[in-house]
C-alpha cells in the first residue's frame, strides 16, 4: 500500500526566538506520535530559505486519515493548535499532502 505524507511549510516571524518555533513544534509532535503519526520538522536551506516544514509521514492514506481524525477527537490537540496561534511564532506558506506512487 502507497505511503501518504503531509506537509505543512511555515516561516518564522521576523525577531522571534527560534527555539521557541522549535519548542511549540515539538509539543504539537507529541500529540501526532501519541496518535500514530511519523513526524519530524525541517529547515529549508535551499529555495525559500528561512522556512520550515513539519512533515508527518504514514504508511497509508487510511493510517493518515486515522491518524487525522483522532488528532482532531484531541481536545489537548485543539489547545494546543489554540497556543499554537495565539504565540504568534510563525506565518502559514502552504500545506501539501502527497502519496507514493510505486515505481
Amino acid at each position: 500500500m502507497p505511503a501518504a505524507v503531509l506537509q505543512y511549510v511555515f516561516k518564522p516571524n521576523p525577531g522571534v526566538n527560534l527555539q521557541d518555533v522549535v519548542a511549540i513544534a515539538k509539543e504539537g509532535a507529541e500529540f501526532w506520535r501519541k496518535h500514530g503519526g511519523d513526524v519530524s520538522l525541517w529547515a529549508v536551506q535551499v529555495g525559500e530559505v528561512g522556512n520550515m516544514t513539519f512533515v508527518a509521514r504514514a504508511e497509508s492514506t487510511a493510517k493518515l486519515g486515522a491518524t487525522l481524525d483522532a488528532l482532531n477527537n484531541d481536545s489537548g490537540f485543539a489547545a494546543w493548535r489554540a497556543k499554537s496561534l495565539k504565540a504568534g511564532l510563525s506565518t502559514w506558506v502552504r500545506s501539501n499532502q502527497a502519496y507514493e506512487i510505486p515505481i
